[in-house]
């Protein structure tokens, strides 16, 4: 078995050296990627010097124990959204002090929850909002892979979105701060 896929290890070697030769640091919160983010940032050498740690949210109770989430939180959930993930990576970034903290939500499938809004319904599986967040960057967007897929094609075409995403507002200039669409 080869570890990782090709194109997440490609967009991870690139995203690692720049974060090195940066001297900054990423901590992620992952939900439908069950942690393949994570895995193929630390299957690289060098990335202790810039891995702060992660938290894979799957469980709404995780969220809570982790992630700051109240009941509230809990009891009204009917699915990801970008102000979720935006919410989730403050968080975080807050907790580990973090240079840049990542978050997805998403549906990898087979199924959907019955209690998710419309609009996630209507797409179905496939789809994952996704953050970054940085002093004076907020980005967000929301990707929809095409189906049919199976669960664990969703889940690294998923994490290679994030990683796309993390990749494109570490390359580009200052971002604004305030909260944009990636």
């Amino acid at each position: 078995m080869s570890f990782p896929p090709p194109e997440l290890k490609s967009l991870a070697e690139q995203v690692v050296s720049l974060l090195i030769q940066r001297k900054e640091t990423v901590s992620l919160v992952e939900t439908a990627t069950g942690g393949l983010v994570a895995a193929t940032l630390l299957s690289l050498p060098g990335t202790s010097a810039i891995f702060q740690g992660g938290v894979n949210a799957y469980s709404l109770p995780s969220r809570q124990a982790f992630l700051e989430w109240k009941e509230s939180d809990t009891a009204s959930y009917d699915g990801p959204t970008e102000a979720i993930v935006l919410s989730l990576a403050r968080s975080l970034r807050r907790s580990l002090s973090s240079t840049w903290s990542l978050a997805e939500s998403g549906v990898a499938g087979p199924s959907l929850p019955s209690k998710y809004r419309a609009e996630i319904l209507e797409v179905g599986v496939g789809y994952c909002p996704i953050a970054v967040v940085g002093e004076g960057v907020e980005r967000s967007k929301t990707v929809v892979v095409k189906q049919p897929r199976e669960r664990g094609e969703n889940m690294v075409q998923f994490a290679v979105e994030v990683l796309r995403a993390f990749l494109e507002v570490l390359t580009e200039q200052k971002g604004s701060k305030d909260v944009e669409k990636l």
